[in-house]
């Protein structure tokens, strides 16, 4: 029998977190799971939350519900209040490329196993590392959608924020203007609208800045975006070792924008739609949910 899911915290509030746990409230309701998503300020003292799994971060569980016959998936999160109710936990850690070379990103004393593709086990912290996912379910990523840009669009969409990638997205920028397009850097009101806005978009493209660059954060752009049947590009080399002839790479963001173009010239819709369905097979919120609940399995056996 399935436990109930809590999703705790950053419920429509706008949080880059609040996208996250959107996609985990969606995709655990699509996997059968008894789910729902409450906030610090809801009351909720009619509820029952015995066997439970809660989902949460750091910002957001000031007032999450303490039961011991309840297992706790903490991201980030102050451990303090958890180990003194002597509580069932694990911790979910951003994926980084240490992990891939068997060290435990965050306590680099650790070793890490392989679990799953981009995935991978801290025993001693209870720490699983791996990324985040496209936000479409299996359902939701139709193979036969894939599609070509339109050389007469002259935006490309980039959904989010710019953070420490500025320089980086402006290099990109200089060359988009310099071919009469445009890089326009925003974020969108629902998902239907991100999806709508990249596959209208000229170019498909994630930029990291220095930091993301060199320790290998694997962002949940590049996933979305290959998902929604886009062609798509990345400045990362280790996002492109990862996904290999999957996704179009080059160091320098302005060179990229060339080799994006010259790919939408000659790559094929099936090489789109096998990129969609590497995406399909290995970095959607199923394959991160099924891991989280191995881990579980491993904290019981231990």
């Amino acid at each position: 029998m399935k436990k109930k899911i809590i999703i705790w915290g950053h419920k429509n509030n706008g949080h880059t977190h609040g996208y996250i746990h959107s996609s985990y409230f969606k995709v655990f309701k699509s996997m059968g799971y008894e789910t729902y998503w409450f906030d610090d300020n809801e009351n909720v003292s009619g509820f029952n939350f015995d066997n439970c799994i809660f989902l949460t971060e750091d910002q957001a569980q000031k007032n999450i519900p303490l039961n011991k016959t309840c297992k706790y998936i903490l991201h980030h999160t102050n451990l303090d209040k958890y180990i003194a109710n002597d509580l069932t936990y694990i911790n979910l850690a951003n994926y980084l490329k240490l992990c891939s070379e068997g060290i435990s990103a965050y306590h680099k004393e650790n070793k890490v196993i392989k679990i799953a593709e981009c995935c991978y086990w801290d025993e001693i912290t209870k720490t699983i590392y791996q990324p985040w996912a496209t936000d479409l379910t299996l359902d939701e990523i139709n193979i036969e959608s894939a599609i070509k840009g339109n050389v007469n669009e002259k935006n490309i969409y980039y959904i989010g924020t710019s953070h420490d990638n500025t320089k980086q997205l402006t290099e990109f920028n200089s060359t988009a203007i310099a071919n009469g397009k445009q890089l326009i850097v925003g974020k969108t009101n629902t998902d239907k609208e991100n999806l709508d806005l990249i596959r209208q978009s000229y170019l498909s493209v994630d930029i990291r800045g220095d930091w993301h660059v060199e320790c290998g954060y694997l962002p949940c752009r590049v996933f979305k975006n290959i998902s929604y049947g886009r062609i798509t590009g990345t400045n990362s080399k280790h996002v492109k070792e990862v996904l290999g002839e999957h996704v179009v790479y080059d160091e320098n963001p302005a060179e990229l924008f060339n080799k994006l173009v010259e790919a939408e010239q000659n790559q094929s819709i099936d090489d789109i739609k096998n990129a969609m369905t590497f995406i399909k097979e290995n970095h959607t919120f199923v394959n991160r949910i099924n891991n989280l609940m191995k881990c579980f399995e491993l904290c019981q056996k231990k």
